[in-house]
């Protein structure tokens, strides 16, 4: 393979990733503004906003695969937590 076929080759990867990193961060922005409630006040606004931080931190360190098992197993544990608060509430 000459060394220009290689180069050319480089040069296109390079690009393609950069076109795959702003798709990612256009659907990344089509999904916290489809989450974000439309009218919020500003101390949930300020607890949305640094849980969204802390996702986007977070999910390129633990990955796809094992931050969906988490949102699994939380989601699991809150609909436990409810149950449980449901049928020990006590009436009055």
């Amino acid at each position: 393979m000459p060394r220009t076929d290689l180069s050319a080759r480089k040069e296109l990867l390079i690009a393609q990733a950069d076109l795959e990193r702003i798709k990612l961060g256009l659907a990344w922005h089509d999904v916290k503004a489809s989450v974000r409630p439309a009218m919020m006040p500003f101390a949930a606004g300020a607890a949305r906003s640094t849980a969204s931080r802390l996702i986007g931190f977070a999910l390129p360190m633990i990955g796809m695969g094992k931050a969906g098992s988490m949102v699994k197993l939380l989601s699991l544990g809150v609909t436990a937590w409810k149950l449980f608060r449901t049928f020990t509430h006590r009436r009055r």
